[in-house]
């Protein structure tokens, strides 16, 4: 059996071919990925392979975040990041206490970090 798409791109990631991931994440958050789009904001949030951009993380985090999606934690990862976010700020993304804590709370009702 091969490889899936997004098993691909995750191997870039750890790989640390940043670039060659977006490029694999890309379509397939456009295609509606969960996966796909919580792996392409975590690339946006740190800068890899991409520059550094708050507004995009947070826009893909949101989308899969609402999903509330339990399995392998997938929402709760994204609530987590969207907070952390929120409590550091990124460029484009002011510091925001009351989202930050929010979306921790969100995040743990999720299953995250329990």
């Amino acid at each position: 059996m091969g490889r899936t798409e997004i098993e691909a791109a995750l191997d870039e990631i750890e790989n640390k071919n940043y670039s060659v991931a977006v490029r694999l994440l890309v379509p397939l958050a456009e295609a509606g990925s969960p996966e796909a789009m919580c792996n392409l904001a975590t690339l946006y949030q740190c800068g890899w392979g991409v520059a550094m951009d708050g507004k995009k993380a947070v826009a893909l985090y949101e989308r899969v975040a609402h999903l509330h999606i339990r399995e392998t934690c997938l929402s709760g990862t994204a609530f987590n990041n969207l907070a952390t976010i929120y409590t550091t700020g990124l460029p484009g993304v002011a510091p925001d206490p009351e989202k930050a804590k929010e979306y921790s709370q969100r995040a743990e009702q999720l299953g995250f970090g329990v």
